[in-house]
């Protein structure tokens, strides 16, 4: 009768879906600015991509993202936390910009931060409040080396209002 309980039980742990013992090879990101409030910030970069800002029949900017081995998009992302069950209450900002991946240093300021297509976003249920809009107001300084990223970024959006205005963050 043993016998007969041990067949079905390693059969349906042969289908386990337990943890393997490979190691993934993680990708290190350092946010050292502040978070607002019941939120979550994140940063991430995605190599081999380029931004490509485009304007809609109503004048709205938003972008796509396409393939590029000579450049990388960097995005910083604020999600507020929103009870669940709760309608238009969710709230998101970001900012994205590409850089070339071979660039060491760069340092750009306000007109010259859309050589690096910087785009903040706010995402929110706020009519005519929302949308993508080019940063042109602000510094950024980065550095670019041994396949990390750091940067830290002072900008104002003058459209709308924001919840983040510094950044300081490093990304691998």
């Amino acid at each position: 009768m043993k016998k007969i309980f041990l067949i079905p039980l390693a059969f349906s742990l042969s289908f386990c879906n337990c943890k393997k013992s490979v190691v993934e090879n993680s990708k290190t990101t350092s946010i050292e600015s502040v978070c607002p409030d019941n939120g979550i910030c994140t940063v991430k970069i995605y190599k081999n991509k380029s931004l490509e800002v485009k304007t809609d029949d109503l004048g709205g900017i938003y972008y796509q993202m396409l393939d590029n081995t000579a450049t990388s998009v960097i995005q910083y992302q604020y999600n507020k936390t929103v009870e669940e069950g709760l309608q238009d209450g969710q709230h998101r900002e970001e900012i994205l910009f590409e850089i070339n991946s071979s660039t060491p240093l760069l340092n750009l300021k306000d007109k010259n931060l859309q050589e690096v297509k910087m785009l903040f976003g706010r995402h929110c249920f706020c009519k005519g409040q929302a949308g993508y809009f080019k940063v042109e107001e602000g510094s950024l300084s980065l550095e670019n080396k041994n396949e990390t990223t750091t940067f830290e970024l002072d900008f104002k959006i003058h459209k709308v209002p924001q919840l983040f205005e510094k950044v300081k963050a490093t990304v691998q």
